[in-house]
């Protein structure tokens, strides 16, 4: 994966982490660990902005080669479940990413439930 694909994926979960206008240090945690996984930078979070809305995140996300897309998909939920909760606007995130990808709600659904179990 390239480096302006790993951008955007970071990008897209950064967006869903703020959706909510709170970022728990539980989902600030998770971001500097998957800025770090990709190797985008240590110090600098200049690499998650500008931050996407879901309607941005769905048209970016179309964008992605499939292995892309499903490693979003996975991170984006994992960002979700960071702080043990899933808020409405988070949720809302996910759907207009599932659709715009193909995933059903049920799927989505199933994937939230099994990270918030884990």
């Amino acid at each position: 994966m390239d480096q302006t694909t790993r951008q955007k994926i970071c990008q897209l979960v950064a967006g869903i982490v703020i959706t909510d206008d709170v970022l728990d240090e539980k989902e600030e945690a998770f971001v500097d660990r998957m800025i770090a996984k990709f190797g985008l930078s240590d110090t600098n979070r200049d690499v998650i902005f500008p931050l996407v809305d879901s309607a941005e995140a769905a048209t970016e996300m179309r964008g992605l080669p499939k292995e892309a897309q499903d490693e979003a998909f996975r991170l984006l939920i994992e960002a979700a479940c960071a702080d043990g909760e899933v808020v409405a606007e988070e949720r809302s995130y996910l759907s207009a990413v599932a659709e715009a990808i193909g995933i059903a709600e049920s799927d989505v659904d199933q994937r939230l439930k099994a990270q918030l179990g884990s």
